[in-house]
């Protein structure tokens, strides 16, 4: 069976990231060090996939340059790039379908960072032959958001509330879409042109009509994370220090050899006399002051630190505040020229 070719999700604007989002695409925020997209790459060499494309249009020369042709990550880079319009979800997938050929195709988002063995996916759409597979997971507030309900089997029962025909569904959805989805050919010729949204105009229509679609959900040991909010990026930072989190990406990140709530890049500059709470995450060259005490900090590349921060982002525009209590919390401009 030839090997799946993937696509990155790697066009939208960013606009719930607030000043986070104002200088780089959302695949180019650094998490653990690292930028998303390299964890992307990551995840999708685990399986053995390495042709990968790249939509892109917010900022895209940034992610463009950073990527190039993906020699460097150990994959191999192609571009969809989108003008004019941002074609959405849906609309960049079918724009590039050409790259998939007869292939399966796996989607994911370029905002997540996952723990998850895709080969399981993989394992579970072929056995299924499956026309589509959303990886999913278990969330007690699915109803609230419309998520997904499925049979013994896998096979989805429910989405966004309704039966596949076409009847509202009485039982309360169970799962969310983590934005990940294994693809079929016969699936992706049927999406239309133009702007519009995988979920609403893609999944749904493959569902009413009758489709093989199902849903694999991640194991309970598999951890997670979107990071499409402030709040929810410093948070995903932190996560990397939870000791399952850390035992799965160890290899990759930059975990300070003798202070175990820091991960400090290349270059970085941490005085000894720098106390830390919580997490601290800096980036290739940044530098903090002797004595600062700092926590849930997130530095990126080349900044420096000379005061106490506390639950922000600190970027080359200045110190962003977080509130972590609001993971859908959307800051304002940066406060504090750093």
């Amino acid at each position: 069976m030839p090997t799946p070719r993937a696509m990155i999700l790697a066009a939208g604007h960013g606009t719930r990231l607030g000043p986070l989002g104002q200088d780089r695409p959302k695949p180019m925020l650094p998490v653990g060090g690292r930028p998303l997209v390299e964890h992307a790459f990551s995840f999708l060499k685990k399986a053995g996939i390495e042709d990968v494309i790249l939509n892109s249009f917010t900022l895209a020369d940034a992610l463009e340059s950073h990527v190039g042709d993906g020699s460097r990550f150990g994959v191999r880079a192609s571009w969809s790039r989108e003008t004019g319009q941002i074609l959405g979800t849906g609309g960049g997938v079918r724009h590039a379908r050409w790259f998939f050929g007869e292939r399966t195709c796996v989607v994911m988002n370029g905002k997540i960072v996952t723990t998850a063995e895709l080969s399981a996916a993989l394992a579970f759409h072929r056995e299924r032959r499956a026309g589509v597979t959303l990886v999913l997971r278990p969330d007690p507030e699915a109803g609230r958001w419309g998520g997904f309900t499925l049979d013994p089997d896998g096979r989805v029962r429910s989405m966004l509330g309704v039966r596949v025909d076409g009847s509202a569904s009485q039982a309360p959805a169970t799962h969310m879409f983590t934005g990940i989805s294994l693809l079929e050919p016969g699936f992706l010729d049927l999406l239309p042109e133009g702007p519009h949204c995988l979920v609403r105009e893609g999944f749904r229509p493959w569902f009413l009509r009758g489709g093989a679609f199902f849903g694999y959900v991640l194991p309970d040991d598999a951890y997670w994370w979107d990071h499409s909010t402030p709040s929810r990026y410093l948070q995903g930072n932190l996560n990397l220090f939870s000791p399952a989190v850390r035992a799965c990406l160890a290899g990759g990140l930059a975990y300070h050899p003798t202070r175990p709530g820091v991960i400090a890049a290349p270059g970085a500059d941490l005085p000894d006399s720098v106390s830390v709470s919580g997490g601290l995450v800096l980036g290739e060259g940044s530098s903090v002051a002797p004595g600062t005490h700092l926590e849930n900090v997130v530095v990126w590349d080349n900044c420096r630190i000379d005061a106490p921060v506390a639950n922000a982002v600190v970027t080359p525009a200045g110190v962003v505040p977080v509130d972590l209590a609001d993971p859908g919390a959307r800051t304002g401009p940066a406060l504090t020229k750093n």
